[in-house]
Order: C-alpha cells, then structure tokens, then sequence
C-alpha cells in the first residue's frame, strides 16, 4: 500500500491586504442573487467516443466536488446522493469562492456554479474574464473588441452597466484581480517589427485612484509573460519566457518564474522552474511554494521549495541531481490548506528515475512510489493505486486525492476522499487521459476540481 502524507509548515502571518499607505478599506463580499430553482448550464455534448467519468457512489462527508471529465466537461459530484451530473462543457474552472466556483466558458462567457447546483451567468460574453473576491467582474470583449470592461461592486454581479477600463487598441492581454478586489494586474502586448513581432509588459491599474503603470519590462525583446498571481501582500509572480520556441520552453531554457512587488519593483528571479500554473501556490500567510527544476521529464530534477515573505529559500523536499542516484528524489504538485493563520502544505514525492522508462507511463516501477515526507507523521494513501495529486480542506482534516491505476493508459485517474487518519473512499472514476511525464503534462486537482469543503 502506498501513501501521501500531509506536513505542516508553520510560518509568519501577514495582514491579507496591507499595504506600505496604510490600510486598505474592508473587503465587501458581495452575495449573488438567487435563482430560484437549479438549473443547467447550456454546453456542448461530450466529444463523440470519449467516456463520460462515473460516480463511485455516495460519501456524504466529501460534500460537493465539482470535476473535469476527459470528455472536456465539468460534474457536479454531490457527495450526499452519490449524483454526478454535467453541468459545463468546453468550460475551465476557474476561482473559486465562497458560493462556488466561476467557470470561463472557452467559447465566450462566465458561470458560477454554486455548491447546491444553481447556476448564474455572470460578466460579459467575451474570451476571457475574472471575478473578485467583492463580486465585481472585469473582462476583454468578443474577438472583434480587445477592450477591457467591469461592473460595478455595489450593484452586484450582473445588475450594474459595463464601463469600458482600456480601448481595444491598448492591447490586454490577461489579467488578474488583487485579493482586495481593487487592483488588477494587466498583460500588455506590445507589437514590435519583425522578427520580435510582440513584445509583452506588466502594468498595475488601481481602480480606486484611476492609475495605471508600468511595474515589468522584460531586457528581452522575445519576452512574453504568463500566469500572473497576486500574494495576499501586494506581491506577484509570474513567469517570463524569452524564447519564442515551445520545445526549449518545455525545458525551462530562458524562463523563470518571478516574484515582483508592485509597490517597489523589487524582482526576485527565481530561475529555472516547473510551468505548472497549479505548482506555483501562494499562502494564505504570504509564501510561495514553487517547484524548482528543468527539463521536460517531471519524475527527477525536481525540487519543492518555498519562498518565504521576507524572501529567503527554503528547500521542502527533493533534488536537482541531472544524474540521479538511488537515493536522489523528486517533488511535485504543493498544495497549501487554504487556512489563513499557519496553513499546512501537502505534496507528492518519488524516488527519482534517470531515464523516460515506459513504467512511468504505465503507473509502475520506482516513480510510482509516490509518498510524502512528513514533520507530524500524518498519512494519507490511495489503496492499491499510485498517487498522483492531494487537496487539503480548509480545516486540514480531510482531503481529496487523485489516484491511478497502474497499468492502465486511458481514464485511469479517480477522485478519492479522506478524513485525515481515516479510509480512503472513491468519489469519481474514470478521469483523464493520456498526459503524463513530458512538457510538464502532470494532472493537477487544482486544475481538475472545485472542491466545498476547500471553499475560502
């Protein structure tokens, strides 16, 4: 039997939005309106010959669990019924929230699913759009309008007239709201002769004051920039990529992964670093858990660390040996309790293998021993399967886990729940598809579910 476990990293806390000009004005969390009775999301059908993912049944202590099937649609697993119900296609899950979790829609248009299985449309009906933690939404127009809009936080999501933030001809790209759900972090693509032919920015806009600058300018002219995050301390990463070429991307040549304060421009780089957008996870307390590590293969040179608030490295686990030895290990997929005072963080860990051996591929042989190193001797396991990912509730007393039948290559993921010191329970079956080891192809439950009893 193998087994994850669960290790409590005790740190510093940090006022959530303070700022070096005192403090911000209190978060209002505005509620959405009610539908009246749930109801379905519109949604293409699933891809002709692609399973459909199947409920294991009942286990009314996970809650809800909303999941990504391989057939490109989103569930709703109700843990008191055992129900697995589709309720979004071609959709991503996006934030979540407190109500549930908000779905872009990869053909135009955000969702929130809330936990008892209503829904509401909510922003415009552009490509891409974010939902603050107040309610308001900010998004890019339709592929004939790059301009940017929001609503209004007092009246509510969906109630109050768009405003326009930037013209189309300003060039937004992406962008991301601040925890206090006043600032947005902006990608702007700059367009530039050839052979560069775009160049891309970071600005800062501060809705409250009507700002907007300039906090990163990549020295390359290839550069481009993606996955930014706000820290709950005014703090971003993101990483920078200065080749134009994905195969030398996959091998993290000439990207890096950033932490820039946008009150100084004070940027730490810190190097070489896997591009999993899931594997660079703030804490509620300001620290970052990021893994370090080249090459395209995700089962060695590998190494979990964290960066703390006042900007010293901490190593958690693993190495970066190019050359592995016996006992030479690999780190991956960090996933902080989303807690707001000493959140525990929780990982996966393998003996690190030198070469792309067919074993991995197929859940088999050294990397499949996947375990977790622990301070408190905590452990977690998936009976019989190899463990491939953890989510901790908000109170670290139970968790999700993304298990895998080895030997098998198609829909071999399940979702499984746990109380900590408990028996582990199957939710979901048959989930994912091929993906595993190369270009940084490891499945991640953040990118997967949305989870109620993780809820922030």
């Amino acid at each position: 039997m193998r087994s994850i476990t669960v290790i409590v990293v005790a740190g510093l806390v940090a006022a959530a939005c303070a700022t070096t000009a005192g403090a911000q004005p209190a978060v209002v969390l505005a509620a959405p309106s009610a539908t009246t009775a749930p109801t379905v999301v519109p949604s293409p059908t699933a891809s002709p010959g692609v399973a459909a993912p199947v409920s294991a049944g009942a286990v009314p202590d996970a809650g809800v669990v909303y999941v990504w099937g391989a057939d490109d649609g989103i569930y709703r697993y109700d843990g008191a019924t055992g129900a697995l119900t589709r309720v979004s296609g071609a959709s991503t899950l996006a934030r979540e929230s407190a109500y549930g979790p908000y779905v872009l829609g990869r053909h135009g248009g955000t969702t929130l699913l809330r936990w008892d299985g209503t829904t509401q449309q909510v922003c415009g009906g552009g490509n891409w759009s974010v939902v603050s933690t107040r309610g308001q939404c900010a998004w890019s127009g339709t592929a004939a309008d790059g301009a940017v809009y929001t609503d209004s936080p007092e009246g509510g999501q969906g109630t109050a007239l768009p405003r326009m933030l930037l013209p189309a001809d300003w060039g937004a790209g992406t962008f991301a709201w601040d925890l206090s759900g006043l600032e947005l972090a902006i990608i702007r693509n700059d367009a530039r002769p050839e052979p560069v032919r775009q160049h891309q920015t970071l600005w800062v806009m501060d809705l409250r004051h009507g700002t907007l600058r300039k906090v990163f300018d990549p020295p390359t002219e290839t550069s481009f920039i993606f996955g930014v995050k706000w820290s709950p301390d005014r703090r971003v990463s993101f990483w920078e990529s200065a080749t134009t070429s994905a195969s030398f991307g996959a091998d993290g040549v000439l990207t890096s992964l950033h932490v820039l304060n946008v009150d100084t421009a004070a940027d730490i780089d810190l190097g070489m670093t896997l591009q999993d957008r899931a594997w660079a996870q703030w804490s509620s307390d300001g620290r970052l858990a990021f893994v370090r590590g080249g090459g395209r293969e995700t089962w060695f040179s590998k190494q979990l660390m964290i960066l703390e608030a006042d900007g010293r490295e901490l190593v958690v686990a693993g190495d970066l040996s190019v050359h592995p030895t016996a006992t030479s290990r690999a780190a991956l997929a960090p996933a902080w309790q989303p807690a707001y005072r000493q959140p525990a963080l929780a990982w996966i860990e393998s003996p690190a293998i030198t070469d792309a051996s067919p074993d991995y591929f197929r859940g088999t042989g050294p990397s499949a021993e996947r375990i977790a190193l622990t301070g408190d001797g905590t452990r977690i396991s998936c009976p019989g399967l190899v463990t491939e990912g953890i989510r901790l509730s908000a109170d670290a007393r139970s968790a999700l886990l993304l298990c895998r039948i080895p030997g098998v290559e198609h829909h071999a993921l399940q979702l499984w729940y746990t109380s900590v010191g408990g028996t582990a329970r199957a939710l979901v079956t048959g989930l994912g598809d091929l993906g595993f080891g190369f270009y940084g192809m490891q499945p991640s439950l953040f990118d997967m579910t949305a989870w109620s009893l993780a809820d922030r």
